[in-house]
């Protein structure tokens, strides 16, 4: 510290002096009051939500349950393809364990 300035090591010192010193409690803080907000009430829903399945997207006639689809279906098959014979393997070893009563 003593590259530093001597204001510096005196404002240090006294804040050092300050947290050391014994005397009265500070005062918690607290926080202003919360401004009260109005009360908003809310507009009863004129319809129910719309199907999604029958949701048209815009520019188009494609409906948002056919664009899910278009969307999952190459990635479904592609994960089944993937997948799909270990989980048949592993079901049918289960299978014939069962049936044969080998532990």
């Amino acid at each position: 510290m003593s590259d530093l300035p001597p204001n510096i090591d005196a404002i240090l010192a006294s804040i050092r002096s300050r947290m050391t010193e014994e005397g009265p409690p500070a005062e918690p803080l607290t926080p202003p009051p919360f401004p009260a907000l109005p009360m908003i009430e809310p507009e009863p829903a004129a319809d129910p939500a719309p199907d999604l399945a029958a949701v048209r997207l815009e520019g188009g006639g494609m409906t948002l349950d056919a664009l899910l689809r278009s969307t999952l279906e190459p990635l479904l098959k592609a994960w089944l393809d993937a997948n799909a014979p270990e989980i048949v393997e592993r079901l049918a070893q289960a299978e014939i364990k069962r049936l044969t009563g080998a532990a």
